[in-house]
Parts: structure tokens; C-alpha cells; sequence
């Protein structure tokens, strides 16, 4: 049996709550629209929405026992969503730019190792020589390591949750009376 049931071939989430109250963080006093969606419900959203990404953006259907207009749900929905798009992007603004600063300080590093390292290769024979002017060579390239994974490898899973938000944002919302299809 499926996770997630289908209506005109696009793939729900059916989200079963007895009001509207119910989904939004009950610890945050603020009147509904500034409000935050409830952990539950974010997390909910957000991992349905992943396991769906390949299929393009869900349609959320969001059962309510006490019917309520769509935009009571849809605009706090779409707020809170395009916020945190914003946060995460604006985060790997941030990492970008540290990266960036840290591969300009290892190449200035790295030039200056691999040139120690060679003067050590001429100037100092034995193992003691051969030793420094590896350690000074292979700590010149490990100094290429954080920038490298800041810039090319943490951009792979910014990437997917990106992609995930932009789906939930993009998500078709509906609302309904009930306790929800079977």
C-alpha cells in the first residue's frame, strides 16, 4: 500500500487535524498569520515533500473538523516556508563567502609551504630532510580541505533542501472537511 495517496495522477499529503489552532506551535503567542507552524507539522511537511521530490510538487490536503478558509492556512503556510528559503539561502551566502576567504588563505599558504618545502629539499639531505619537506608539502594541500568542502560537498545537501522548500512552496493547498480521505 502506498505512503501517499494519489488524486489526478499528483501525489498528496493528507494532513488530519480537529482545527485550525492545531497547527501552529502552541508555545508562540503571536496572532496566526506571524505565527509558527507547529515542529510537528513543519518536519511533516517537509519530509513528505522529500519523499515525493522526484514526483514534483505535492498537493497538501489538510483535513479539518472545523472548516476554516484556505488562506487561513495557505498564507501562514507560504510565509513561513519562504522564510526559511530565505534563511538557508542567505546561510550559504555566508559559507560561501567564509569559504571563499579560506581558499584565498590557503593558496597564500600552500605557496608558501610547498616553497619552504623545496629550500628543505636542496638544504637538508637525510631523513630528517626528506621527512620536513613532506610534513611541509602534505600540510600545504590538507589546507586546501575545508574550503574545498565548504564550496564544492556542503553545497550537495543545500541543493536538496532548496529543492524541497521551493516544492512545499510551490505545493497545490487545499482544505477540507472531514477526518480525511481512506
Amino acid at each position: 500500500m502506498p505512503r501517499y495517496r494519489e488524486e489526478d495522477g499528483v501525489p498528496c499529503v493528507d494532513v488530519r487535524v480537529p482545527s485550525l489552532e492545531n497547527l501552529f506551535d502552541k508555545r508562540d503567542p503571536a496572532p496566526f498569520r506571524s505565527r509558527d507552524l507547529d515542529p510537528g507539522l513543519r518536519e511533516y511537511l517537509v519530509e513528505s515533500t522529500e519523499d515525493l521530490l522526484s514526483r514534483g510538487p505535492p498537493r497538501l490536503v489538510f483535513w479539518l473538523e472545523k472548516p476554516c478558509e484556505r488562506t487561513s492556512i495557505e498564507e501562514p503556510l507560504r510565509a513561513h516556508f519562504a522564510y526559511e528559503l530565505e534563511r538557508l539561502e542567505r546561510h550559504r551566502k555566508r559559507e560561501v563567502r567564509l569559504g571563499l576567504f579560506s581558499l584565498l588563505i590557503a593558496v597564500s599558504f600552500i605557496a608558501t609551504f610547498i616553497s619552504a618545502a623545496q629550500w628543505v629539499g636542496k638544504e637538508l639531505t637525510g631523513t630528517f630532510g626528506v621527512a620536513l619537506k613532506e610534513v611541509l608539502t602534505i600540510s600545504g594541500w590538507v589546507l586546501l580541505w575545508r574550503p574545498v568542502e565548504v564550496l564544492i560537498y556542503d553545497g550537495l545537501p543545500w541543493r536538496r533542501q532548496r529543492a524541497v522548500l521551493k516544492s512545499v512552496l510551490a505545493a497545490r493547498i487545499e482544505v477540507r472537511e472531514g477526518s480525511g480521505a481512506q
